[in-house]
């Protein structure tokens, strides 16, 4: 129990009350002593707003609820001390009883009660220094809760000063200098406005000759009107009552732009996206977002500047209404490689619903046919015995789907006749054969059922169309395969036989051989016409045609015979159809399918690919091909075997000028001393007018000193002085290593001594090339590398390799590109990809030619055969076992043939 310090005895509860609020009973630690201390105490002023008494119980309960208050700092304010500082005037304070319409306006009340307090005031017109005030004070007016809307509407008058004032938020301060009351009244207009947007509809503000009559009337009408019970509102109350000279003089302020245009026009948010508005509603076009320029303080406000005028919504909405449709506008965005390969996509499902359907309906076919020969059991509603009529009826109907499946077989190998040549026409004519058949049976169902030993053969022209259709798929996965490759964005360089005369005569200078055919590669730019290409007319194809008009000669020959001998027209048609069945091989296509697959994905594997059978037929002539040193010999092919300094000479300064200069380059030479200064292409010199002479050297200007690096015909052209020849051979070890001089500034500064050594899979190359007689057009870098040095790594034949010099490089790059030159093969930047795709073209080209080979054989064969058996007359009788096979066994053996030569 505190104790009292004078006599030591226990304080009462009311002295303890006092004692606590009293500066004189308490000890102040000097860390908590107020700044103020110092200064002279005054008197504090009661503030009990326009309605207080002054009476002794509001102060007890006011002491009260300072005790309950939690202040913001460390600060401890005791009694007095907790006054409020004198320039505060004004106080927000709760009115219970407010009428709803002095809340709505409270600016008459004020002003008059500043008329009460200032008497003496110099004759101004208030009503305009506070006209711009009238905007910024209704935001405090709107209350925040409706928890008071319970209170009674009106009270009797001697209530007033019983009413509370509002308790302070928890850790406010009490009291607050005018500069934070300000910015708090502020904030609080700006929040209410801002909550108030979307209720309020901003009016545009009244000139400046209006100003004071409009400043009384407008903050009543723009106000809303509160509905349901009245709500308590906090308005000003005068808090000080005293002399008037101690109130402060009102500071008269400019005219500002009110705050709620910093954020737009209320109206602008509650408008639509897209509205259809006239041009003279600026208010349902404005951004909101931006801000408007204010006035500075003595100055006038600027007038906003004149947006220029939207485009009119009829135009959008016309443009809206034109656009297409999100399918067209995804086709019209996807590049050209993605639509052909979409393409390529759309052409593989179709044909692979081709081949189920077509391999459905050769099945049930050839089931009808052995069924008409009695070799299957019929069924019961299918007898052709029984009911003859719906038996050749029901073949008729799968004979014609199978033909609607197959129609691009029947297009284009009918077509194959006239036009471009094509490997379908054999079982194209072969379908229209049996549908001849067909359609005759079913006329004359019991008459064709009664001749002894006839037989359908609609299963084989539908099993022709299937396997037809099947070859077709397998050329276009083929195709497809090699799109994809190409276009997978990887660098390749396309492959082209030199045609250019001048160019042809500038190669060939030094050749045994006056007119060569020469593979140049230049970079591929694009992928036009690959397709195209890819499904270009084929030799088998061509073959295909001729044979073609020789088996429809002895068909129709065949038919006509019967014809005139008087066997009907029943014979006749089985004796067509059975020659052309026999004779249409059913490999027809997959041959060209096969060996094209394969060749698509042996060359794959080595990064080529091979357009078509014209590029197959170009690669299959070439007999000189043109390379670069660095597909022969890597930056790990050359080593540095010694290094011989002369006189004057550094060895770091040497490896430093050999190595910037080098780096400028292109060749072999730029890896091995890239290696030597292990990648720090920053420690070397800038390098200036850099001149490479093919088969020579380079010269260059570097550090402020002239540069050559090069062979010893080289330097010396250049007068600078070289050991003897005896000295170099006895380095070079007789020619076996290659010798580099390096000069600085006109004087011998070191000697590289280089050896190249060859790689496995580039030998490889090298003896697939050497097997097939194709000689070598090197174009080199590496001043010191020669022909005999390659022939010697490699241990080629002498003559197979020759290096270009400068003049022949330069016809080479001076070459014009012909956009007609067919590109023979797409490659990567490797030998071991371009010999790859040179062997697999070979094996293709082998692989085909002997496979179709084998086919024609047979397709002679067949029509010698037709012809012997119409001759004895018993062509017709063919049954579908026999044609089945007689076809298998060609097929397959066709088929075996072109995997063979592939495979070898």
């Amino acid at each position: 129990m505190p104790k009292d310090k004078n006599n030591g005895r226990e304080m009462t509860p009311d002295e303890k009350f006092r004692s606590f609020f009293s500066t004189t009973a308490v000890d102040i630690p000097e860390e908590m002593t107020r700044r103020d201390e110092d200064q002279p105490e005054e008197k504090p002023e009661k503030r009990f707003g326009l309605f207080g008494r002054g009476k002794a119980k509001q102060e007890a309960d006011e002491a009260a609820e300072e005790q309950l208050q939690e202040m913001p700092t460390g600060e401890v304010r005791l009694g007095e001390d907790a006054q409020p500082e004198p320039e505060a005037d004004l106080e927000l304070m709760l009115k219970p009883e407010a009428d709803p319409e002095q809340e709505l306006a409270p600016w008459p009340f004020l002003e008059k009660e500043a008329e009460d307090a200032q008497p003496e005031a110099p004759a101004k017109k208030p009503e305009k220094k506070s006209a711009p005030q009238t905007a910024e004070p209704p935001a405090a007016v709107k209350p925040e809760t409706p928890r008071q809307s319970a209170v009674p509407a009106a009270r009797p008058a001697e209530q007033h000063s019983t009413a509370k004032p509002p308790r302070h938020p928890k850790n406010a301060p009490e009291v607050l200098l005018p500069q934070e009351e300000q910015e708090q009244q502020e904030m609080a207009q700006l929040k209410a406005m801002i909550n108030g947007l979307s209720d309020q509809k901003p009016e545009k503000p009244a000139p400046r000759a209006e100003a004071a009559p409009a400043a009384e009337t407008e903050p009543a009408e723009s106000k809303k009107k509160p509905s349901g019970a009245p709500l308590p509102a906090a308005v000003f109350a005068a808090v000080k009552e005293t002399a008037p000279e101690l109130q402060p003089e009102p500071v008269p302020q400019p005219e500002k732009q009110p705050v709620v245009d910093f954020f737009g026009k209320a109206q602008s948010e509650d408008a639509p996206q897209a509205p259809l508005a006239p041009a003279e509603e600026p208010a349902a076009k404005e951004d909101t977002m931006s801000l408007p320029l204010l006035p500075l303080d003595g100055e006038g406000p600027q007038q906003a500047p004149e947006k220029a005028p939207a485009a009119p919504q009829p135009e959008l909405k016309a443009e809206a209404e034109d656009a297409v449709s999100p399918e067209e506008h995804a086709e019209t965005e996807l590049t050209e490689p993605e639509a052909t390969a979409d393409k390529l996509h759309r052409m593989s499902a179709e044909l692979t619903l081709r081949c189920v359907l077509g391999g459905i309906l050769a099945v049930v076919l050839l089931h009808f046919g052995l069924v008409s020969d009695g070799l299957l059991p019929a069924m019961a509603a299918l007898d052709p015995d029984a009911a003859p009529a719906a038996f050749y009826g029901a073949n008729l109907l799968l004979l014609a789907a199978s033909l609607c499946v197959g129609f691009p077989v029947l297009r284009d190998g009918l077509n194959g006749l006239r036009g471009r040549p094509s490997s379908e026409t054999m079982p194209a004519l072969a379908a229209v054969a049996a549908l001849v058949q067909a359609v005759t049976a079913m006329l004359n169902a019991n008459v064709y059922r009664g001749t002894t030993g006839i037989s359908l053969l609609s299963g084989m022209a539908a099993l022709g169309l299937f396997l037809a259709l099947l070859g077709s798929r397998v050329m276009l996965a083929a195709v497809k395969g090699g799109y994809e490759l190409v276009t997978n964005g990887v660098e390749f360089e396309s492959a082209y036989r030199a045609k250019d005369k001048d160019l042809l005569r500038a190669l060939a200078r030094d050749l045994e051989q006056k007119d060569p055919w020469v593979l140049l590669s230049r970079p591929m730019k694009e992928a036009d016409g690959f397709v195209e290409q890819s499904l270009s007319e084929r030799a088998s194809e061509r073959r295909a045609r001729k044979v073609s008009y020789i088996l429809l000669g002895v068909a129709l020959l065949s038919g006509v015979l019967f014809l005139l001998a008087g066997a009907g027209w029943n014979k006749a048609a089985a004796a067509m159809a059975a020659v052309l069945c026999m004779g249409a091989p059913l490999s027809s296509t997959l041959i060209a399918g096969v060996a094209s697959l394969r060749l698509q994905r042996a060359a794959a594997a080595v990064g080529a690919v091979v357009p078509g059978w014209q590029a197959i037929e170009q690669l299959g002539g070439i007999d000189t091909l043109q390379i670069d040193a660095d597909d022969l010999f890597t930056a790990d092919s050359a080593q540095l075997e010694d290094i011989r300094i002369f006189k004057g000479g550094r060895i770091d300064r040497a490896i430093l000028y050999a190595a910037s200069v080098l780096n400028e380059s292109h060749g072999t030479l730029k890896g091995l001393f890239r290696q030597i200064v292990e990648e720090r292409t920053d420690i070397l010199f800038p390098v200036k007018d850099l001149e490479q002479h093919h088969g020579l050297g380079f010269s260059a200007w570097c550090d402020n000193n002239r540069i050559l690096i090069g062979t010893r015909r080289y330097l010396g052209q250049e007068g600078v002085p070289l050991p003897d020849e005896e000295y170099e051979m006895q380095h070079s070890k007789n020619g076996e290593l290659q010798i580099l001089y390096l000069a600085v500034s006109g004087n011998l500064h070191a000697m590289f001594v280089l050896k190249y050594v060859g790689g496995r899979n580039v030998a490889r190359g090298l003896a697939v090339l050497q097997k097939e007689n194709i000689r070598l057009l090197v174009t080199c870098q590496d001043p010191s590398l020669t022909a005999h040095h390659i022939t010697e790594a490699y241990r080629l034949p002498e003559g197979m390799v020759t290096v270009l010099d400068q003049e022949q490089c330069n016809a080479i790059k001076a070459a014009p590109a012909d956009p007609e030159d067919t590109c023979c093969m797409i490659h990567l930047k490797a030998f071991a990809s371009l010999t790859g795709g040179l062997q697999a073209a070979d094996q293709a080209q082998n692989a085909e030619s002997s496979a179709t080979t084998v086919q024609m054989v047979s397709v002679l064969f067949s029509i010698i055969i037709a012809a012997l058996l119409t001759s004895a007359g018993s062509i017709w009788e063919l049954s579908v076992a026999t044609v089945l096979m007689y076809q298998a066994a060609w097929s397959a053996l066709s088929i075996a043939v072109c995997a063979l030569k592939q495979h070898n």
